[in-house]
């Protein structure tokens, strides 16, 4: 309420779905839902027939029903989506936040598809009595940087299977094995372990693995599995994205088909401590910059600090990337209850070594959240 204070809006509207799971704790599947809060604390919120059952409380003041599809007449979900505006009795000229500056989401379970707030939605917004659309963006990020103890312990159910998307893979490497078929392993007991795990209905997995001479590719902002087969000695860096009930972990491990030979072997040493004393080092109120030279530096004391090229982290929650961003150029400072990333790594000819946890800012230190094992086999 403080934020739509200081932003001097009188409600706000969110249908993003990762918006929508912040403020009510219920997650949308097929991403048509919609919320408001209005200044005076009232909520209300629109939610698809099909998906009452995934309601586990009454998340707000009042729910509202999106009929099902029927064949009587062609879906038109928007037709509701007005009569629920409308029914929220806001006046003439309200001034309500939105979502304007949202252009990076995070998928639904259903994968294929994401609904989001766009134009057609806004169109409403903005025809509905002259309504004054603010964007309330950036109040959505700092509110949704500080995770509340109900939201750490969904975190970590995410990070718990990841770890048993990892161990079955763990046991699936070797020599033969290609790329792409451990990471369908990884995602296949992601998506049948993972289900059920301490309560969770819906878990989906997405891996990345990358091997030997691919694996010098991995410091890119985007990650293939192909089907290049595993060699004696490759290093083999896995990308291990888990979305569990609407909650994400984000991990990456790096192994070894066999013996690594000893420069690799001190590589992942190196990159081991630098992701240790890292971690070591966060807490609340400490600057991210500073996280990121404390990693930084211990690679580079080992004279490969030109291959630590990409910023050591970035926030993960509500969704995989978000703020705050762990980078030697940012201004942010980490606040209790932060969840972040913590990802050296060093890429060159022929290798990629990466170790990435999921870690928690706390008042007197940090806590990795991410507790599957970090040896490179």
């Amino acid at each position: 309420m403080s934020e739509m204070k200081a932003a001097k809006v009188d409600a706000i509207v969110l249908r993003n779905p990762e918006n929508v799971l912040f403020t009510t704790g219920y997650w949308p599947i097929t991403g048509w839902s919609v919320f408001c809060l209005k200044a005076n604390g009232k909520s209300s919120l629109l939610v698809p027939e099909s998906e009452l059952g995934f309601l586990d409380k009454q998340p707000v003041d009042e729910v509202t029903v999106l009929p099902e599809e029927n064949l009587s007449e062609i879906y038109d979900p928007y037709k509701r989506i007005r009569s629920f505006i409308g029914d929220l009795g806001l006046k003439a000229g309200s001034r309500v936040g939105v979502e304007l500056s949202m252009e990076t989401l995070a998928t639904v379970h259903t994968g294929a598809e994401l609904s989001f707030m766009g134009n057609k939605t806004l169109g409403i917004l903005r025809d509905h009595d002259g309504f004054h659309l603010v964007d309330f963006t950036d109040a959505l990020h700092k509110l949704r940087t500080i995770k509340t103890e109900d939201e750490l312990g969904r975190i970590l159910i995410a990070c718990e299977i990841a770890g048993l998307g990892l161990q079955e893979g763990l046991q699936h490497l070797g020599q033969g094995v290609s790329e792409a078929e451990l990471a369908s392993t990884i995602e296949g007991a992601i998506g049948t372990v993972g289900v059920g795990h301490r309560g969770t209905r819906l878990a989906r997995g997405f891996a990345y693995v990358m091997s030997g001479k691919n694996g010098s590719r991995a410091g890119l902002p985007f990650n293939v599995s192909s089907k290049r087969k595993m060699r004696a000695g490759d290093s083999v860096l896995v990308e291990l994205n888990v979305q569990a009930d609407g909650f994400w972990a984000d991990m990456t491990r790096t192994w070894f088909v066999g013996k690594p030979s000893p420069e690799h072997q001190r590589y992942h040493e190196v990159v081991r401590e630098a992701n240790e004393k890292a971690i070591e080092y966060a807490k609340e109120g400490v600057p991210v910059k500073e996280v990121d030279a404390v990693a930084r530096e211990v690679v580079s004391a080992s004279g490969i600090g030109h291959m630590f090229n990409h910023r050591l982290g970035h926030g993960v929650g509500f969704r995989l990337h978000e703020p705050p961003s762990i980078h030697p150029a940012s201004n942010e400072t980490l606040g209790k209850n932060t969840t972040f990333t913590i990802e050296p790594g060093v890429y060159g000819r022929g290798f990629g070594i990466r170790i990435e946890d999921v870690v928690v800012a706390r008042s007197d230190g940090s806590e990795r959240l991410s507790k599957f094992r970090r040896e490179w086999g």
